[in-house]
């Protein structure tokens, strides 16, 4: 599969050549394949922010590269040069609604897509398929964006980033602030971008239930480094490891582990309700004598 990201011995420094300098990235090298649905995880500070900024070219390395859709940067990189890449990479930053600015939601979505050239008709009819995309009714388009509930605000900003018709999406804490209902709209509504858009994404999370139930590949940082580079499954198969770094299981997971001491036979640790409850009916025993024995 192609290489939608392929990140070289990327480092970075906050303030550098200064008494301030601190290092926030240190060798990281990393690929991620087109179409793939990347969780990015490690406790506050590890690096997984400052690591997001570098894929649209919100930050330049300090030193290393990093090749994103085709597009190579390195320090070196003119600010002029990063436009492409930004039209190939949308980002949803942590409450994307506080960036609202518009008089009518249709306005809204459409600037991005008139920023990069689109006429203003061009422009309007992306924002209007956009808006169906990420499930806003007709009947909001021609309303302000802020007469609208929290979570249509939060759609309204996502369908803006759409509107740049990205290859890849950068999601970082998207759910934030959400109540479950909201997180798990959400998190839906990007599981069905993915699958039916075939978008590449790239999701900065503490929620570890969504990294268990949407990701298909794990990255973990630690004091700006990588620490661990692979599936779901690997990655949560020891809470030992994951206890003595500082991150938790997916609940699922955590039970699993629970009932693995109490000696139930797991091969692996299950990630999700169903996995779950498919390996128990597995282990029940298969005739009804022995199950009321």
């Amino acid at each position: 599969m192609v290489k939608s990201i392929h990140i070289e011995k990327l480092n970075y420094v906050y303030q550098s050549g200064t008494p301030f300098s601190r290092r926030a990235l240190t060798d990281v090298s990393l690929d991620i394949k087109t179409g793939s649905y990347t969780a990015i995880i490690g406790h506050t500070g590890s690096g997984k922010s400052t690591l997001l900024q570098h894929l649209n070219g919100l930050l330049k390395p300090t030193s290393g590269s990093l090749t994103v859709a085709g597009n190579h940067i390195t320090s070196e990189t003119k600010n002029k040069e990063l436009n492409e890449l930004r039209h190939h990479v949308g980002f949803v930053f942590q409450f994307p609604e506080a960036q609202l600015f518009e008089e009518t939601v249709l306005k809204d979505i459409a600037f991005a897509p008139k920023n990069f050239g689109k006429s203003d008709e061009e422009a309007e009819q992306v924002a209007a398929k956009m808006a169906t995309l990420v499930g806003l009714p007709d009947s909001v388009l021609d309303s302000s964006p802020f007469e609208l509930s929290g979570g249509q605000m939060r759609r309204v900003a996502i369908a803006g980033v759409l509107a740049m018709e990205p290859q890849i999406l950068v999601l970082d804490e998207p759910t934030a602030g959400l109540d479950p209902k909201g997180r798990l709209e959400m998190m839906e509504m990007f599981e069905q971008l993915h699958q039916e858009q075939h978008l590449t994404i790239i999701l900065v999370t503490h929620q570890m239930n969504d990294v268990a139930n949407y990701a298909d590949h794990v990255v973990v940082m630690e004091n700006g480094g990588l620490i661990a580079n692979s599936t779901p499954e690997r990655v949560f198969s020891d809470p030992d490891w994951l206890h003595k770094h500082h991150l938790g299981l997916p609940q699922t997971t955590a039970f699993a582990a629970k009932l693995a001491k109490q000696g139930v036979p797991f091969e692996t640790l299950p990630l999700t309700e169903k996995q779950l409850a498919e390996k128990l009916a597995e282990l029940m025993p298969q005739s009804g004598g022995e199950l009321h024995g």
